[in-house]
């Protein structure tokens, strides 16, 4: 290789190497152009959104601000209300201190001059004052409740009045006894313009009813004539009430209930009854001339067929007076008893009687009876009571003929 190629060859390596730095130099530059503007971009976006977290936080403090001042606007039209609404206690309240400080003062006056303590003076002259008011703000509750106030009015005029007294006693003299006259009245002033206040709210009269509280006095003296009278029925009742939910059983299913589980009967019955009605059945039988079996039947025959005055005939008055040739003293005779109880005691006696013919069945009374059975579904719900009662009464064969003859009907027309 010649001189003049070497040369040309090294020229040409450091034109590539040049070449080849500054290609470098700008993808370094370029690079570099690149991380800043990175860098930039990074650094822009955070101011962004520091400057978005500050709206944020300017907004929020703006609506906690706005929150904080439409609170207090509430509370102020609130507070501003409830001072309307309340106009009458805070004037009650001020006549209150009005009248109770100088009414305290002159009482701890008249009782200091009777040479007591001074601490003794003060919790009598406190407890004069406190115990009107105890009265008179538990009257105000009984009277929200519907509860009596009477006695809570009876204590508080009461205090109020011994403290008057005090100081009308002892007031310091004033021509005329004027300055008696107005320590009195502020004794009174401070109750007094209170249950004024209580007749604005409440009205003169309690919640319930002059009728409804003589009722609970009524109901109550009968809950106590019940707890002497009866104490073991009491006592249960009271268990079978404990036992239960309250408000899940009525009082006097309970006190049915506890009757039965101590005297093993309906209400007002116990053993003793039962022993003198037996003596009674016996006294009338005996003035019957009768055994007590056959009065028992007599009873019982004049309960189920009530004289009617034979099958046809119209139900017979019963004679107040007793019967010709037999007891008249108190009670019913033989010959009181329809056909039908005739028959029945002459059984008992040993003695028979004639039958009545049965009259014809009426066909009002059968058109009647079918109606009654359309009603209640059909002739199995036929009985003798309700035929009766559908045809008004009558004679408790006739009332069976017409039961039987209206449910053949029925089962022959199927």
């Amino acid at each position: 290789m010649s001189t003049t190629s070497f040369y040309d060859e090294r020229r040409k390596d450091k034109s590539a190497e040049r070449a080849e730095d500054r290609l470098d130099r700008l993808t370094e530059r370029e690079e570099e152009r690149k991380e800043r503007a990175a860098r930039a971009e990074e650094e822009r976006k955070e101011r962004a959104a520091r400057a978005e977290e500050e709206r944020r936080l300017r907004r929020e403090r703006d609506r906690e601000k706005a929150r904080r001042k439409a609170e207090r606007k509430a509370a102020r039209a609130e507070w501003f209300a409830k001072l309307g609404r309340e106009g009458d206690t805070v004037g009650a309240m001020i006549v209150m201190a009005c009248g109770i400080v100088p009414a305290l003062y002159f009482q701890l006056r008249a009782l200091n001059g009777e040479n007591l303590p001074g601490i003794i003076s003060l919790c009598l002259a406190v407890m004069l004052e406190a115990g009107a008011w105890v009265a008179t703000v538990s009257g105000e509750r009984a009277k929200r409740e519907g509860r009596p106030v009477g006695r809570f009015r009876v204590v508080m005029w009461a205090c109020a009045t011994f403290a008057a007294v005090i100081n009308y006693s002892h007031a310091p003299k004033s021509p005329g006894g004027w300055l008696a006259w107005v320590l009195a009245a502020a004794s009174y002033a401070g109750v007094f313009f209170w249950e004024v206040r209580g007749w604005g709210r409440h009205g003169i009269s309690a919640t319930r009813t002059k009728a409804q509280r003589r009722e609970d006095r009524r109901r109550r003296r009968h809950d106590r004539k019940r707890r002497r009278r009866f104490p073991t029925v009491y006592s249960r009742y009271t268990d079978i009430l404990t036992a239960h939910p309250f408000g899940t059983i009525d009082t006097e299913e309970a006190w049915r209930t506890a009757w039965r589980d101590e005297h093993g009967a309906e209400l007002a019955t116990t053993a003793r009854v039962v022993a003198r009605r037996g003596h009674a059945d016996k006294a009338l039988a005996a003035a019957h001339g009768v055994g007590v079996e056959t009065l028992a039947v007599e009873q019982l025959l004049g309960d189920l067929f009530p004289p009617d005055g034979g099958d046809d005939g119209p139900a017979a008055r019963r004679s107040s007076g007793g019967p010709a040739g037999g007891p008249s003293k108190g009670g019913r005779s033989v010959k009181t008893l329809g056909r039908k109880g005739k028959q029945a005691l002459g059984r008992v006696a040993g003695r028979t009687a004639p039958k009545v013919p049965d009259r014809p069945l009426d066909a009002a009374h059968i058109a009647q009876v079918r109606a009654l059975a359309d009603l209640l579904g059909g002739a199995a719900h036929l009985s003798v009571k309700n035929v009766r009662q559908t045809i008004g009464g009558g004679n408790y064969r006739y009332a069976m003929r017409l039961r039987d003859h209206v449910k053949a009907k029925r089962k022959n027309a199927r």
